[in-house]
């Protein structure tokens, strides 16, 4: 079996975030193989459509500008392309994200585009099993996880294929230790 580890960005707000649904406006992907090897990446911008015009906030954290979300595909269509690109359902994969919010996005932007994504199966929290394993209580970043393995983040933070593969490197030194 294959991890397929990926991250998101989302739609953000830093004054009354709770006024707003967040929408996945990114999707970065590695693939890595039993081997620790990664075998291919994959990256797209996704367009909003609940509120289209992203904060200054949003643009500021991710660096992603509106115009690269104003010519985006939708959800569907984009996770569609996913799909191919990871030869869903022909490949079997481990998904992994940094922590339990990757998944609630793809299922929160599902239920808004009826959209099924039943096939996202078995999931790992990487965070969660990283942290509980090591007994630390207080759960670290991603940045400062990889600084406290000796390994170097790589790319721009917040940015969904720059998580993604810095993920990896987490996936990969522990590659055996998964529990899905």
């Amino acid at each position: 079996m294959k991890f397929l580890v990926f991250d998101l960005e989302a739609t953000c707000w830093d004054i009354n975030p709770q006024q707003h649904r967040s929408e996945i406006i990114e999707i970065g992907a590695c693939i890595v193989n039993p081997y620790g090897e990664i075998e291919k990446t994959f990256s797209k911008f996704i367009k909003p459509v609940l509120n289209p015009t992203l904060s200054v906030y949003c643009r500021h954290l991710t660096s992603i500008q509106q115009s690269d979300v104003d010519v985006a595909k939708s959800f569907p269509k984009v996770f569609d392309e996913f799909m191919e690109w990871a030869e869903i359902p022909d490949q079997d994969y481990v998904f992994c994200a940094w922590g339990s919010k990757d998944l609630m996005m793809i299922e929160s932007d599902s239920d808004i585009h009826r959209y099924d994504v039943s096939w996202f199966r078995p999931y790992v929290d990487v965070k969660s099993q990283y942290h509980s394993r090591r007994n630390i209580s207080k759960p670290n970043g991603l940045a400062k996880t990889l600084k406290l393995l000796n390994l170097e983040f790589e790319g721009e933070a917040h940015r969904a294929l720059s998580d993604a593969y810095n993920l990896s490197k987490i996936i990969v030194r522990y590659i055996d230790e998964w529990s899905y």
